[in-house]
């Protein structure tokens, strides 16, 4: 079959002239939703906690890798023995690829050790992310759709799971965003290199695609799989093969060097974190079990607004572009289609499954909903006025929810915090940081242990160890303190250390408790 024959790039059937809306206007639209999309990301990031899962992880290892950038460490210093193949206790961590961990590295030493450097370069890329959408509307649907893009740009722009992500107030933070940013820029390039028939940019699109695994691993292989519809309706089978042997080429320069680092530096761990990966995939680890539909049931809160409106809008824009593929061999539509239904598919039928994984399907779900509108509003005076008109109310209204919901949510107050009041624990924290000599911080609860290290220097523990293992390190000179619930008034502390032989040599930190819990949970605040 020729591919070239089978699927065209043909723009929705609508009589859309082709300066509507005229390119001065669309650049001050487009300028406007960069701007806001950019605003609501910094006011999302711009707060002083860092959030536990998993930001707190990232942010150390990030921390940490300012200092040795190829040797990624959870514990600088191990004073107290602990197996590297636990992620929460390791010294070595291999737990995630690094690219988004060396970014925010990058943030620190750029910016200093404030909480909002290290999510800077989330901010950024998404920002960017925004400016792809639109791009990718012109590749996918022809360049009369830059209405769609600006549709498509703007609910990028304002979707609460990417905000929420940047903002570090649920897992996977800044690494889901940078392999969305990178999976969705390798889908641009891909298809601009079939546009133009340009090696050059198939091997920018390898190059991204490499650096998407040093993301989140084999997931960027969706940057592959989402443009081919629209390659293959462009170049065939021999062209497209062309192109994607240069960015293979270019794929396997930027993507193997890191595991191979990896393979021979740490051989053990490394085999141990690619089986877990792989496990991953036919175990529910860490608690992380639902039923295969369940993406699909938290995608009205993932999307914001009125839950019913998200629901109905969103299968209405899929079967919609799913009608266009087919009646009029949509190539641009057919792989928007793909992107969006790869990772439903395969994360809901994997059994881990975690909450922001289908981030990467965001922008392909603003594509088509942008596609949808844009056809609705060409259809307002035609024969399906009154279809056309409901559905474009209907779009308004939740963007309009999404919207004010955005500009509402409250970040001011740290998430997964039940024990210890954050600005008191941040406080007591720093203060240690100016203690001199080495350090050790035991007893810390509320799963603080990586915040504390990340604002005291010093190593610290959740638990304590029994009373040989403290005297070892007092007599190895390590100055001992132990984090205590202020109003239990010494009731939690560690019968290990009642002992009179530390009396006077283990110094006790009261943190009180919350002074106020956030309403909603992270998940849809």
């Amino acid at each position: 079959m020729n591919f070239r024959l089978a699927l065209t790039r043909t723009s929705y059937n609508m009589a859309v002239p082709s300066r509507i809306p005229p390119p001065r206007a669309a650049a001050a639209a487009l300028a406007l939703i960069l701007a806001l999309g950019f605003g609501l990301r910094w006011r999302a990031a711009d707060h002083a906690y860092i959030s536990q899962w998993d930001e707190a992880y990232h942010a150390l290892v990030a921390k940490n890798l300012t200092a040795h950038p190829l040797t990624p460490t959870l514990y600088e210093d191990k004073v107290l023995p602990a197996d590297d193949r636990e992620w929460t206790m390791a010294g070595v961590w291999l737990h995630k690829p690094p690219l988004p961990l060396w970014l925010m590295a990058a943030g620190i030493a750029a910016f200093g050790e404030g909480e909002a450097s290290f999510r800077i370069p989330a901010v950024v890329l998404d920002t960017l992310a925004i400016l792809l959408v639109y791009v990718l509307a012109l590749e996918l649907f022809g360049r009369v759709s830059a209405l769609a893009g600006l549709v498509a740009a703007a609910l990028y722009a304002l979707n609460p799971l990417m905000i929420r992500l940047v903002s570090g107030r649920i897992p996977d933070d800044t690494p889901h965003v940078v392999n969305a940013f990178f999976i969705t820029l390798t889908v641009c390039l891909f298809l601009v290199s079939a546009r133009k028939n340009s090696r050059s940019y198939a091997a920018a699109a390898g190059l991204s695609m490499g650096l998407g695994t040093l993301c989140m691993s084999a997931v960027a292989l969706l940057g592959l799989a989402a443009p081919l519809p629209l390659m293959l309706s462009m170049r065939g089978l021999r062209g497209s093969a062309r192109l994607l042997a240069v960015s293979s080429a270019v794929f396997l320069a930027s993507a193997l060097p890191w595991p191979l680092y990896c393979l021979s530096r740490w051989p053990d761990l490394w085999r141990h974190e690619s089986a877990l990966h792989v496990e991953h995939l036919v175990r529910a680890l860490d608690g992380h079990a639902h039923a295969w539909w369940w993406y699909l049931k938290i995608l009205p809160v993932q999307y914001g607004g009125v839950p019913v409106l998200a629901g109905l809008l969103a299968a209405a824009a899929v079967a919609y572009a799913a009608r266009e593929a087919a009646r009029s061999r949509h190539a641009g539509l057919a792989s928007a289609l793909c992107w969006l239904a790869i990772p439903y598919l395969f994360f809901s039928l994997i059994a881990t499954k975690l909450y922001a994984y289908v981030a990467v399907a965001v922008p392909a779900l603003c594509l088509l909903a942008g596609f949808g509108c844009a056809a609705a509003w060409a259809a307002k005076g035609g024969r399906y006025r009154a279809a056309a008109l409901a559905a474009l109310v209907a779009a308004g209204v939740q963007a309009g929810a999404v919207a004010v919901e955005r500009l509402r949510a409250d970040y001011s107050r740290s998430p997964w915090s039940e024990t210890y009041d954050y600005p008191s624990f941040r406080r007591e924290m720093l203060r240690l940081r100016e203690v001199p000599g080495p350090k050790v911080l035991l007893n810390v609860g509320d799963s603080k242990s990586p915040q504390a290290m990340y604002y005291s220097g010093a190593a610290a523990y959740p638990g304590t160890p029994d009373a040989a293992a403290v005297r070892g390190l007092l007599a190895r000179g390590f100055r001992v303190f132990v984090l205590v619930e202020a109003d239990k008034r010494g009731a939690d502390e560690p019968a290990a250390l009642k002992a009179a032989e530390f009396r006077g040599k283990i110094l006790h930190i009261p943190v009180p408790p919350p002074l106020a819990a956030d309403p909603k949970h992270p998940y849809e605040a």
